[in-house]
């Protein structure tokens, strides 16, 4: 029976959407209400959808979203990857596995350079992704805020769908060094469950309707996180609050420190290089801030994955880092998903061969829970 890969056709968009509801067990409607962002009516967003048909229906699905990252000085063209799936009628024939790699070459064709999912370490870590990556959670109380003698913000919760809504959220969060830069904004507000507060300077997304706030992310120009927090849980009358943050948050995450009542560390998800020369060039003005202070030195790392090795060099001079898609002297090969561990955090012992390229690592990788697919 022939096999088709193709993206998604507009004139079939509901019944895609009925496809994943059957692949996933899901309730009508289910994947509109949770990502209106991702399966939006137009030729654009359908380009993101990646099929398998065979015998003129669709098999699987890879859905492959613009994730584009900014870290500091640094712009990283990711992409995260959702709604992989399987019609259940038509699994256990490598539908998955074919297009799965597939998706991979489109990406790389396209310029992606780092591919992030939130999965099953044991099912994808056969195609080169690893779990990695660190994320915080600040455990808050009512009484560790007020014991510092903060005075709660005046916060209110508003209404995601107002475009001057939209437009101050989208002012703050561009102001942030690292986030993921949103282009549909709007429509991720929309997404179920997604709460909005708003105060004088900054404000809060949540989820949750009672019970401790659970805050995915927080933001104030004016320093102002703990304040916020406090008056979000003033709104919902809550007795504690769950704060996330990302390693690269650390100005953020230090004006609570003083108020955790405790705090614990988990994965950012599962992630894979997709190109790491180009990966190495993105992150280039990243590496130099982390090598400052370092003596001179020079890497050269391949990122090896089934038989083929991938090259760069790094070179600090002591003033600037210049990243070179080659290999240049000896080098060290490493694995595809060791190294992904090693670029963004992950028990992985670093290889000794590394030697001050290690120093720059890991980078600060976040998703905040608004823009997870």
């Amino acid at each position: 029976m022939s096999e088709i890969v193709r993206t998604v056709r507009l004139d079939e968009r509901e019944a895609f959407e009925r496809f994943l509801e059957r692949a996933y067990g899901a309730s009508w409607g289910a994947f509109s209400r949770w990502g209106p962002d991702l399966l939006r009516d137009d030729e654009d967003a359908l380009q993101t959808h990646l099929v398998l048909e065979t015998g003129g229906r669709i098999a699987s699905h890879v859905g492959g979203y613009p994730l584009p990252m900014v870290m500091g000085p640094a712009r990283v063209s990711a992409i995260g990857v959702g709604g992989v799936g399987t019609d259940p009628a038509l699994r256990g024939k490598g539908h998955m596995s074919r297009l799965l790699e597939e998706s991979l070459a489109r990406w790389r064709e396209r310029g992606r350079t780092l591919a992030g999912l939130w999965g099953d370490r044991q099912r994808y870590g056969a195609f080169g992704w690893e779990a990695c990556g660190l994320r915080y959670t600040v455990n808050l109380s009512r009484r560790s805020l007020e014991r510092l003698g903060l005075v709660a913000a005046e916060i209110e919760e508003v209404d995601p769908r107002d475009p001057h809504v939209v437009f101050r959220l989208t002012e703050w969060h561009g102001a942030l060094p690292h986030r993921i830069e949103r282009r549909h904004f709007a429509l991720q507000l929309r997404r179920e469950g997604v709460r909005v507060f708003l105060g004088p300077d900054g404000y809060l997304l949540a989820r949750g309707d009672y019970g401790d706030l659970r805050v995915s992310e927080v933001a104030s120009p004016g320093g102002r996180e703990p304040e916020l927090i406090l008056g979000g849980m003033d709104r919902t009358f809550a007795g504690g609050a769950n704060v996330e943050f990302g390693p690269g948050d650390r100005r953020r995450l230090a004006r609570v420190t003083d108020a955790m009542s405790g705090w614990q560390v988990g994965i950012q998800g599962m992630w894979r290089i997709v190109d790491w020369p180009r990966l190495l060039g993105e992150l280039q003005p990243l590496l130099a801030q982390h090598a400052r202070g370092l003596p001179p030195f020079a890497a050269c790392v391949g990122c090896r994955w089934r038989g083929e090795t991938d090259w760069g060099t790094v070179e600090w001079d002591g003033a600037e880092v210049h990243v070179a898609a080659r290999r240049s002297g000896e080098g060290v090969e490493v694995d595809l998903p060791t190294l992904t561990g090693l670029l963004l955090g992950s028990p992985h012992p670093m290889p000794e061969a590394l030697g001050l390229f290690a120093r720059l690592l890991p980078i600060p990788v976040h998703v905040p829970g608004l823009d997870r697919v």
